[in-house]
């Protein structure tokens, strides 16, 4: 029966479809309330802890990259993040057609019908593609955000491919690759196995949550 019930609950405040209350703008961070879930039980549009998402909101609208890649977008919740703390840059973002065995198709239609609600969909341009094979953009990469395949040979092969594209001083966001202290354990051995052993190439910053926050020297 538990079971059932966290399904339930994962369902219907999980995706775009069922969100019930839509802001009238999106002025910042307070207005992305519903992306987010407040239950333990299941993670709401953004698969990202309260903590993980301000991090990186701040550091996208501090930074302001003129190209910014995720690698790994699933419902679209930190896609919709990203973009609405974007000025004039534009996000590229990949994904796989099946996800979590749910439709990439059906998704992303939530995702655009979400991005065009609030005038950001000129900002971002999604990509069905495996990211190992994916044409990367023309410019070089400001922002790198790899949550894809965790397993290690997944995250090493995101890395080796987009990490040589980052501009200089570009920045590098590796998800659940740091032990964030809740009720479970928050990182997978794949992202944080790579994170460990990332070498003078990239300066370590303090992070967030799960992220392991580089920046290329």
């Amino acid at each position: 029966m538990a079971e059932l019930v966290i399904a339930d609950r994962e369902k219907r405040g999980s995706d775009f479809a069922h969100v019930g209350r839509w802001p009238e703008q999106i002025e910042g961070f307070q207005d992305l309330t519903f992306l987010f879930s407040s239950s333990i039980l299941g993670h709401g549009i953004a698969s990202l802890r309260l903590d993980e998402a301000a991090y990186v909101y701040r550091l996208v609208r501090d930074l302001q990259p003129r190209t910014a890649v995720e690698i790994g977008r699933f419902r679209g919740g930190s896609t919709f993040l990203i973009a609405s703390a974007l000025g004039d840059g534009v996000l590229h973002s990949y994904d796989i057609p099946t996800r979590q065995g749910r439709s990439g198709a059906e998704l992303d239609e939530q995702l655009l019908d979400a991005l065009q609600r609030f005038g950001l969909d000129d900002r971002v341009r999604l990509h069905v593609a495996d990211s190992r094979r994916a044409d990367p953009p023309g410019a070089p990469i400001d922002l790198l955000f790899i949550d894809g395949d965790h397993r290690e040979e997944g995250v090493r092969a995101d890395l080796e491919r987009w990490g040589q594209l980052l501009s200089p001083s570009g920045h590098l966001l590796l998800h659940d690759a740091l032990d964030a202290p809740d009720f479970v354990t928050s990182h997978s051995p794949g992202p944080a196995r790579v994170a460990a052993q990332l070498g003078e190439e990239y300066k370590r910053h303090t992070g967030a949550g799960s992220l392991a926050h580089f920046e290329r020297t």
